[in-house]
């Protein structure tokens, strides 16, 4: 009962207060909001690759299909 009674007394100053966990939130809450805008923004450039992609990729496949179909005989 002793031992547990001084590991615990020794694990008492280690444990955070609520001052602690209040920054915590807020650095926390902060690093969130920096990660959701850059998620947002590079999610926007993929978006705008992958239609610049299909833009250029399209009309060239169904130039090519036309091509085949016309002069394929």
């Amino acid at each position: 009962m002793e031992t547990r009674l001084t590991r615990l007394e020794a694990l008492i100053p280690t444990l955070a207060t609520r001052e602690d966990l209040a920054c915590l939130e807020i650095r926390m809450s902060a690093t969130i909001a920096r990660v959701e805008t850059t998620l947002h923004s590079e999610m926007s450039k993929l978006t705008w690759r992958i239609m610049a992609l299909l833009a250029g990729l399209l009309p060239s496949l169904f130039a090519a299909a036309v091509y085949v179909t016309k002069y394929a005989n």
